[in-house]
């Protein structure tokens, strides 16, 4: 496997799709891991992507990455070069109530206030009604999550003029690190290893920093793209 994975992946004549068919539990996933541990700083000299995708979140190895890392005591090479990308309202609902502090006054509006409540009584978990869990849900990522994103787009166009003065402001700027832990898909462009499920490969991208772009327009040139569980994703491709 690791043979058939640097013939295919490295060789500079290898263009086009490769396909693995072998049974579950060979360990081509765990193959795929080692061989991106493994060539991952190549990929990053030369600016070229890795981009592991599959039909779910859940199946998405990359706290399984993660640990290669950590075993070899590179923790800070895995967050400089690696980023798993979430829908925006999710980012929002894991993240929003630890950064809460963070966050200028100007910033807490009515609607990052009625965001704020709605988070806050989700992850209370004292809801069994299905149907309140789900229209809080649907307010957020219909409505409140939207419209608290715009107004911070807004705010980083009136104060910077260039994309790399936004993203400048939000590596460096104490008033505005917290957007990067809030949107970490601002750094998408920034990073070598991006895992994401395939709903997420073929929508837009919001990177607040500027106009929302398709990863698969985006990166797929010159990249290296693993399609875990490919009949799945297929499915969701066609539909």
């Amino acid at each position: 496997m690791k043979q058939i994975l640097e013939q295919y992946c490295l060789d500079d004549d290898a263009h086009g799709l490769l396909l693995l068919s072998m049974p579950t539990g060979f360990g081509k996933t765990h193959d795929v891991l080692n061989f991106i541990y493994e060539n991952y700083q190549r990929f990053a000299d030369q600016n070229r992507k890795i981009i592991f995708v599959t039909n779910l979140k859940k199946n998405l190895p990359y706290e399984e990455l993660r640990e290669r890392f950590r075993v070899d005591d590179k923790e800070n090479s895995y967050d400089k070069h690696v980023l798993f990308i979430d829908s925006n309202s999710n980012t929002v609902m894991n993240n929003l109530s630890a950064l809460e502090s963070q966050i200028p006054d100007h910033f807490k509006t009515d609607v990052y206030l009625r965001l704020k409540s709605h988070i806050n009584i989700l992850k209370e978990n004292k809801i069994f009604d299905k149907t309140v869990i789900n229209a809080l849900k649907n307010d957020i990522q219909q409505n409140l999550e939207p419209l608290f994103r715009r107004s911070i787009i807004e705010k980083l166009y009136q104060e910077f003029d260039s994309k790399k003065k936004r993203v400048d402001a939000i590596k460096n700027n104490p008033d505005y690190q917290w957007i990067g832990k809030l949107y970490p898909a601002v750094f998408a462009e920034e990073k070598t290893i991006l895992f994401m499920s395939m709903d997420k490969f073929i929508l837009k991208n919001t990177p607040l920093v500027e106009k929302s772009y398709y990863f698969y327009n985006r990166f797929i040139s010159n990249s290296l793209i693993f399609i875990d569980e490919f009949d799945a994703t297929k499915d969701i491709v066609l539909k």
